[in-house]
């Protein structure tokens, strides 16, 4: 039987730990934070509220056909219920108020009436998205002799690979506004809009409109758990509070991880090592010339907030998320703002009460608050200042979401503002960021690198292979597995 140590436990490692120890392999999963999950996570606070982190909608739980035969193979299904929201999000500024359907027919038919004189670059916005999406599918799968015709069975990708969204928008459209509101959910994959790849936009935006989001009833923590227990069902191993100090070779082979668990130093012997960590930090603890040459992405802020009250019972039906984005009404005002004070960014809300999460009792309700962060942002500050900038930023949006829900200040009974920092405390991620690499045209078309060529039993999931989010990680734990069980 052979033996798997994974490093980290977020769903990457996890997917990848459960596929493992399903087919006979001896899982070992180190995690350094008390809870498996990493950003698929919750936590609970006083008056009843639990917290979701951040992962607040998963696209197509149902119609990816690879992410459901996962699900399936793991029984994810019978475990996990999944919630579907009504809309995709509706997004709200100055001079735009409008709510995208999450299907794609019904989405082609509401951006038409509000843009009639784009109604053809409509259709073919959606006809190029899904027609890249196919392309991706296919190459996934592709066999050999396929690429001998690439030019010809995946000319979108090649003709499309180094654009970026803003090359693609200005070419196609004509409508800044329009432009904005197909792009309003960017905070899922990027921190900007211009900067985007169009493949990345095109495949993330396209499994939304063909097969929904959907929220994990009672939070993420639900999934991250279930594949815990799947992994100890078939005889795996959890630690966590499990800190990997370093990683052992001989020659080219990994021998050993070591980590400090309960102040005590452990050398764990494994034939393969997998590790949900970025390749620059896991090679610097095996002390492996490594030069990073691809850039992280950035961070995410997030103000959790318990409301005494059930919103949906005070201000009825509302979108479950809504993209409150102050006076931006194009893509260059948005990467704009997006870039400069952090207390005047446009942002999500997610009001939880618009669905059924099982995150509060039915007297109550959760809602969130995200945008981009910069970890500068929040560096050299002293712990006084660290502390007052986070009150400002709080009372600021705060005052925003407010013109949006008149005096929901009055209902909020938990404000708790995660910066950066937090992230990083938590993550402990190269930039404090949860997406991987920045998702640039330059640096996304790549084949996902889940087998090291340094090390001959290393393997990569979670957000450095693909991107950040639920299905790039899941996708990355599947594609691990896949190398190693084939290899």
């Amino acid at each position: 039987m052979k033996t798997v140590t994974i490093i980290g436990a977020g769903l990457g490692g996890l997917t990848a730990g459960a596929l493992l120890s399903k087919d006979g392999y001896e899982v070992t999963i180190l995690e350094q934070h008390n809870i498996v999950g990493g950003s698929a996570t919750t936590f609970k606070r006083k008056g009843g509220f639990t917290c979701e982190v951040g992962l607040h909608e998963m696209d197509s739980a149902f119609e990816d056909k690879d992410k459901k035969k996962i699900f399936e193979t793991l029984g994810v299904y019978d475990n996990i219920e999944f919630v579907k929201s009504d809309e995709f999000f509706r997004v709200s500024s100055k001079n735009i108020d409008f709510t995208m359907p999450d299907e794609k027919d019904e989405a082609i038919k509401m951006l038409s009436m509000k843009f009639p004189e784009q109604k053809e670059q409509i259709l073919k916005y959606f006809l190029l998205i899904q027609k890249i999406s196919d392309e991706f599918k296919k190459l996934s799968h592709a066999r050999w002799w396929q690429y001998l015709f690439f030019p010809f069975i995946f000319s979108k990708i090649l003709k499309y690979k180094k654009k970026s969204v803003k090359d693609v928008m200005d070419s196609l459209l004509d409508n800044e506004e329009l432009k904005l509101i197909l792009n309003a959910n960017v905070g899922y994959y990027n921190n900007k809009i211009n900067s985007f790849s169009f493949l990345y936009h095109a495949i993330a935006q396209n499994s939304y409109f063909t097969g929904s989001g959907w929220f994990i009833k009672g939070g993420s923590q639900k999934l991250s758990n279930y594949l815990a227990s799947v992994i100890k069902d078939n005889n795996g191993k959890i630690i966590t509070k499990a800190n990997v100090i370093k990683i052992n070779k001989d020659n080219k082979n990994i021998a050993s991880v070591r980590y400090i668990h309960k102040k005590e130093e452990i050398e764990l012997f494994s034939d393969i090592v997998i590790s949900n960590m970025s390749p620059q930090t896991t090679y610097e603890k095996a002390n492996v010339e490594y030069v990073e040459e691809k850039v992280s992405a950035s961070s995410l802020l997030t103000i959790y907030l318990g409301f005494n009250r059930n919103l949906k019972s005070v201000y009825g039906k509302k979108a479950y998320s809504t993209f409150l984005f102050r006076d931006i009404s194009s893509m260059d005002e948005y990467d704009e703002n997006i870039d400069g004070d952090i207390t005047q960014r446009g942002f999500v809300f997610v009001d939880y009460s618009q669905v059924d999460s099982g995150l509060t009792d039915e007297s109550k309700s959760f809602g969130a608050i995200c945008t981009t962060d910069y970890i500068q942002d929040w560096e050299n500050l002293s712990k006084e200042d660290y502390k007052q900038k986070k009150k400002i930023v709080l009372q600021n949006y705060l005052d925003e979401l407010e013109k949006e829900y008149p005096n929901i200040k009055d209902y909020i009974e938990l404000a708790e503002v995660a910066t950066a920092k937090t992230m990083q405390r938590y993550l402990k991620t190269n930039n404090a960021t949860a997406y991987g690499f920045k998702a640039t045209p330059e640096q996304f078309f790549r084949k996902p690198k889940v087998k090291s060529d340094k090390l001959n039993n290393l393997y990569f999931v979670g957000a450095w292979v693909i991107g950040g989010g639920f299905t790039p990680a899941i996708i990355s734990g599947n594609l691990s597995y896949k190398k190693i069980i084939n290899k």
